[in-house]
């Protein structure tokens, strides 16, 4: 059944703009509140029983989708990717046009994921915030340790012995105050990503069982790189085909075909999922360490390409179809 209303709400932090259309497309109320569903709900209450809601993605817009989709409104959010830019762009130019775009059936829509993978990926850039900063962190002790001009043993940094030969220096007091703190500060996110990492993975395990399961059984992937799949991907049946994952994943180069000619281009530095693509690049690292056909393969692209990266990138896309394949049929991978 036709809706006999279009909502497009401009969401920003302090303030909504609203415009309802009718089938007709013209415009029968439109105005300004403040971003609280309470308040919207009043001025929007008679257009919402036989309506369509839709907002663009912002910093600000989940809490009012959760309460409509929560008070059984139909709602959709718009992916800003897929937006084309305006020739004139305002808060109300803004909300005008998501209603006429939800009417004209052109609404390019997001995927919004349910509140349990909203929360696993939440755990999963908490976990990688921690360990970006002990990467820091590790930089900055190093640093000190030349800077102090500390004799360690000929092994690597944060290695046992390494650490053990930090902590004698720290304790004979032959560390600065600022080295001590650093590598206070280091046990301290080493204790918390152990932590998060324990929080997260039991979490999947819980929610996704089978997911989490057949997932590591495929070269090179451990249960964390599994949790940031199933944060990332689930469900597969979002992705048509193969390559709509890798494209999502950021692990293929960009193509560009014009009359005669086509170019492939570099792997973009931006992607959907960025974490994602991080995971899949580790469980390349790993996988090049097996005696398998995948990492067969690395070498070979290793020696074509004359680049580690490139080799990488190769085997982590081979990963992003292998995952596509388990996640679809549902059966564990078969290491060759």
């Amino acid at each position: 059944m036709k809706n006999k209303y279009y909502i497009g709400l401009d969401v920003h932090k302090e303030q909504t703009t609203y415009a309802v259309r009718d089938r007709n497309g013209n415009i029968v109320a439109e105005g300004q509140a403040a971003t609280k569903y309470a308040d919207l709900q009043g001025l929007l209450q008679p257009y919402l029983k036989d309506s369509l809601i839709g907002v663009e993605a912002s910093t600000s817009y989940y809490t009012l989708y959760r309460m409509f989709l929560k008070n059984n409104y139909r709602i959709k959010v718009a992916n800003t990717i897929q937006l084309r830019p305006a020739t004139a762009k305002n808060d109300v130019l803004d909300a005008q046009r998501l209603s006429d775009m939800l009417r004209l059936g052109t609404f390019p829509e997001a995927y919004i994921p349910p509140e349990d993978i909203q929360h696993l990926r939440s755990m999963v850039r908490v976990r990688h915030g921690i360990m970006e900063e002990k990467t820091r962190c590790n930089q900055r002790i190093q640093s000190l340790v030349d800077f102090n001009g500390l004799v360690m043993p000929p092994c690597g940094a944060f290695t046992k012995n390494w650490n053990h030969a930090l902590m004698q220096h720290i304790g004979s007091g032959s560390a600065s105050m600022e080295l001590r703190h650093e590598w206070e500060h280091h046990k301290y996110l080493e204790g918390k990503q152990e932590q998060v990492d324990e929080e997260m993975k039991g979490y999947a395990r819980k929610n996704w069982q089978k997911e989490y399961s057949i997932l590591q059984s495929i070269t090179g992937i451990g249960s964390i790189v599994a949790c940031y799949a199933i944060a990332n991907i689930h469900p597969i049946t979002r992705f048509a085909n193969k390559r709509k994952l890798r494209r999502y994943a950021g692990v293929v180069p960009t193509f560009q075909e014009s009359a005669d000619t086509k170019s492939v281009g570099k792997i973009p530095k931006g992607s959907s999922r960025e974490l994602l693509r991080w995971a899949l690049v580790q469980a390349a690292n790993a996988t090049a360490k097996t005696k398998t056909k995948l990492a067969k393969y690395y070498y070979k692209k290793k020696k074509q390409k004359r680049k580690t990266a490139a080799a990488k990138m190769a085997v982590a896309s081979s990963l992003c179809d292998i995952i596509y394949e388990v996640m679809t049929t549902g059966k564990p991978y078969i290491a060759v």
